[in-house]
């Protein structure tokens, strides 16, 4: 039942494997295809409602300039026309004169009529203007269009009197503002909404003689502007004159002053971009400068109501991608399934073969895949061939892997540094020539049982105490040569001394500090610790010349982590038993769970730490590593 479940678990993952990456390669494509599709259409409904947006635009802006372009052609005809300025200053001095005399007031009305006689002529039978006023500078006025009158105004408390004299002839707009006197025209007939061009009437000094006045109905202005928001219900047009105000629409809406919108995003006329309002909203919005009056005519359409057509797309768009999605799916399980019926077979066919049964002297024959596809028979037939190839092999090579790591092993342990006895055999003959008969017995015995243990082959991996042993006797000979100068100290933790670690694996890094460290004034020391944490054995030895850089560290744990084992064993010599042979023995038997460290931290101190996987017997580490 083990088994059946395991194979059954096993056909599963192969299915959902095979289904996961058809499944998911497929709805990437898919999701690609449509997501450009989508932002095609995206991207062609964007520049369809800006290619309208500019077209209106330009609409408005034509149609509004047409207009202010007939009110200021009308000024022009009356401020440059002579016989309007010759009745009007003798009706301003006939008017003031008047008073009871019959005859003055008669004369007056006879000028006043010629004045609007003249201007009837000039805005025609049809009144291509609402309303023309004319004022004296003392507040006689002189009003054409629905009525015919004659009146006395006070001109310096009209708002706009100051800016009319300080522009002295130049055109001035006023706001639009409600007139109940005059009657307006069509949809205006209710708000009775006008706007008024004001112009100064200068004399041959260039001095004023009075004040023109033109009004016009904004539903003639802006008879364009209505038409187009009714045509185009989800745009809107906002006008503002020469000094930033709103004329269009007349009752401002505080959430956007797009004026200052397209200033704040920089965007060019007559090109509609999608901007980002100060409120929050984004607006496809567009503009057109009208040059000669400075007015700013600009349409606004919300983002989300240009990609009102993309509704319907969408949905279907949606309904589409979801069922193609579901049919994909749907066909890349049928063809995960499929596929899998014949690899079953082939993983029952293989299932057989593992280490135990290739290292197994018992041997066990693979059953045939029994497929009908002929791919897979010749596979199976081919795994029979190499599963008896590889029974045949397999102690051959784990024999030869064995022999090849204990002749690596051997290697190392056997590069001695033959100037340790060219040293010690100066030193014992010094002794001799002084008669010291004792301390020559000392030496060689120390010698003798030192190169004793380096020379013997045998053993790769010994006790702690061993090699500790050996290390002082190497010490002793030291000892011997450079007598008070040299002090060293060994600790060894609780229970240490029986675990058993590399052979001769000590002794390179005290030796180490003899060659490099303590080329300092004496006296020396040298201190020799272990200790054992969790798993791990280490001995640290620690040494007084701190003359180990930071940068020198750094390079040599970088020398040692990048090196080729292999080469470097074939490259090792007689005198290479350094640092590098440490870290290489260490590698060899422990692998990744070797410790090699250097601390130079702590002033005119140097540690270097080596240590490894805690074994209390020789038998208990060839147990896990049988190859050696």
């Amino acid at each position: 039942m083990g088994g059946d479940s395991s194979e059954m678990h096993k056909r599963y993952s192969q299915k959902m494997y095979l289904f996961f990456i058809y499944g998911i390669f497929i709805l990437i494509l898919l999701s690609i295809f449509f997501s450009f599709t989508y932002a095609y259409y995206r991207k062609n409904t964007l520049s369809d409602a800006k290619r309208t947006s500019e077209n209106l635009c330009v609409s408005v802006n034509s149609a509004v300039t047409s207009e202010l372009d007939n009110m200021s052609t009308i000024s022009m005809n009356i401020v440059y026309s002579n016989a309007i300025k010759t009745n009007f200053k003798e009706f301003s001095r006939l008017y003031q004169e008047t008073g009871n005399d019959p005859t003055a007031l008669t004369s007056s009305r006879e000028k006043a009529n010629a004045i609007q006689d003249i201007i009837t002529a000039i805005i025609g039978a049809y009144q291509s203007a609402s309303a023309v006023k004319l004022y004296t500078m003392d507040g006689s006025c002189v009003e054409v269009g629905n009525w015919m009158r004659t009146s006395t105004v006070d001109l310096k408390s009209q708002y706009w009197y100051e800016e009319v004299v300080h522009l002295n002839g130049h055109k001035f707009f006023t706001t639009p503002y409600v007139s109940d006197d005059i009657v307006g025209k069509d949809g205006n007939i209710r708000n009775h909404r006008f706007i008024s061009l004001i112009r100064l009437f200068l004399d041959s000094g260039g001095k004023p003689e009075g004040i023109a006045e033109v009004v016009q109905d904004c539903s003639e202005i802006f008879a364009l502007v209505d038409q187009v928001e009714d045509t185009n219900p989800n745009s809107s047009v906002y006008i503002y004159n020469a000094f930033h105000e709103l004329v269009y629409p007349y009752t401002r809406d505080d959430s956007a002053d797009f004026y200052y919108e397209i200033a704040a995003n920089n965007l060019q006329p007559s090109t509609a971009e999608m901007i980002h309002t100060r409120n929050g909203s984004d607006y496809l919005c567009t503009y057109e400068t009208i040059s000669d009056y400075d007015w700013t005519v600009i349409i606004t359409q919300p983002e989300e109501t240009v990609y009102l057509p993309l509704r319907d797309f969408q949905i279907a768009f949606i309904i589409i991608a979801f069922f193609s999605i579901l049919f994909t799916l749907l066909v890349c399980f049928y063809i995960s399934q499929q596929l899998t019926k014949p690899l079953q077979k082939l993983t029952n066919a293989t299932s057989k073969i593992t280490i135990n049964r290739v290292l197994s002297e018992d041997k066990v024959n693979l059953t045939s895949a029994d497929s009908h596809i002929q791919e897979l028979s010749t596979l199976c037939e081919s795994i029979r061939t190499m599963y008896e190839k590889l029974r045949s092999t397999s102690q051959e090579v784990l024999l030869s892997k064995s022999e090849e790591t204990r002749a690596k092993l051997q290697a190392t342990q056997s590069l001695i540094n033959p100037h340790f006895l060219y040293n010690s055999l100066t030193n014992i003959s010094i002794m001799a020539e002084e008669q010291m008969n004792d301390d020559i017995i000392h030496i060689c015995q120390a010698l003798c049982d030192y190169f004793r243990y380096i020379s013997s082959g045998q053993e790769m991996i010994v006790p702690l105490k061993k090699e500790i042993f050996y290390t002082e006797r190497y010490l002793e000979c030291m000892k011997f040569r450079f007598g008070q100068e040299l002090n060293y100290n060994i600790r060894l933790a609780e229970d240490s001394e029986d675990i058993v670690i590399p052979k001769l694996i000590i002794q390179p890094i005290v030796e180490n500090a003899f060659k490099y460290a303590f080329n300092i004034s004496p006296p020396w020391e040298l201190t020799i610790t272990s200790n054992l944490d969790s798993n791990l054995w280490t001995i640290t030895v620690e040494d007084n010349g701190g003359n180990l850089s930071t940068s020198k560290k750094e390079e040599l744990l970088a020398l040692y982590k990048s090196l080729d084992m292999n080469e470097e064993l074939k490259s090792m010599h007689i005198g290479g038993m350094g640092l590098k042979n440490v870290y290489l023995r260490l590698k060899l038997l422990y692998g990744d769970n070797a410790i090699f460290e250097i601390d130079n931290s702590v002033k005119r101190r140097t540690l270097f730490t080596i240590g490894g996987p805690i074994y209390h017997s020789r038998e208990e580490y060839y147990e896990e590593h049988p190859h050696l």
